[in-house]
């Protein structure tokens, strides 16, 4: 994992400046091509960058540079799927940070027939002591190779990066898809990614933006629920009523500024099962924006989702 990390991090500092160019294809519920639009980079350091996003629902300008970040005002923020594709292109595999505290667990498994080394960043589950492989972050790779392939989380998000280029050492997805629920979700392919000039990542023209504070405030759970105005009730699952399984599923989310999950991760799961329809429905909810000063804030979370046979 490190030295994939190595290998792909397009944001390393030790990166040239770069442009990037995404094509970005959203797709409904059933799988069938919906909007699209192109995202863009201007990428000099991790702490100096302007992207912007060219999307049906979203235009926005995002600008970090030495004084912080500015966004185009009322424009909203990428959803979690973009959010994850443009990931999976600039830094798809976890840091060190990610890893500490996980149980890695590496595993053959094979997809339409091709053998991939897959490790799973586990964590340990009551009554469950190997959890399928996919329901925590797992990455998978070329056997006897650092370059990903593929990689899943939550048991139905499920991330195939269909084309691999070079630039410059770097191993780099120039064609990825995410599917949810065994359906494509997003999908983006690069169309341009060259080395320019430092001048040419203009993050100094800050003009017609607004300010927005990086940091997320800590919310208790049980406030956040007081301000969920819209939630999708969680699926028993029929092999946990089978067997009569019960319990809470813990997870921490981050909830963006507009009101969406950005970001899902477990805390804590008594049955596999559960925990993929916890989150399956969870990744639907939405909010009332959380506001520190009058300013639309990210919110660092935690969402608890309880079954019981009576439910």
């Amino acid at each position: 994992l490190e030295r994939a990390e190595a290998e792909s991090a397009l944001d390393a500092n030790d990166m040239k400046p770069w442009h990037l160019k995404v094509a970005v294809q959203n797709y409904d519920a059933a799988g069938n091509p919906g909007s699209a639009g192109i995202v863009e980079e201007w990428w000099a350091s991790p702490t100096a960058y302007r992207t912007v996003y060219k999307m049906p629902d979203l235009q926005m300008t995002e600008v970090r540079n030495e004084h912080g970040t500015y966004r185009t005002s009322g424009s909203g923020t990428p959803s979690m799927a973009l959010r994850l594709l443009l990931t999976q292109i600039i830094h798809p595999v976890p840091g060190s940070e990610e890893v500490a505290g996980s149980v890695p667990d590496m595993r053959k498994q094979s997809f339409s027939k091709v053998s991939l080394d897959c490790i799973m960043l586990g964590q340990k589950i009551e009554g469950s002591p190997h959890p399928p492989l996919g329901l925590f972050p797992t990455y998978c790779f070329d056997p006897g190779q650092d370059s990903l392939r593929v990689s899943y989380n939550f048991g139905s998000e499920f991330i195939v990066r269909n084309a691999l280029g070079r630039f410059g050492t770097k191993h780099i997805a120039t064609d990825v898809t995410i599917n949810e629920n065994g359906v494509p979700a997003i999908s983006g392919k690069v169309t341009n990614l060259a080395n320019v000039q430092i001048e040419n990542v203009d993050t100094s023209n800050v003009d017609d933006l607004v300010s927005t504070t990086e940091r997320k405030a800590r919310v208790a759970g049980g406030v956040m629920a007081g301000s969920l105005v819209e939630k999708v009730q969680p699926a028993y699952p029929a092999s946990a009523r089978q067997t009569h399984v019960s319990g809470t599923v813990v997870l921490r989310a981050i909830i963006g500024r507009d009101g969406h999950i950005h970001s899902l991760r477990f805390v804590s799961v008594p049955d596999p099962d559960l925990g993929i329809a916890a989150v399956n429905a969870v990744r639907h909810w939405t909010y009332k924006p959380y506001t520190l000063n009058g300013e639309p804030t990210e919110v660092d979370t935690t969402i608890t989702v309880n079954f019981s046979m009576g439910s």
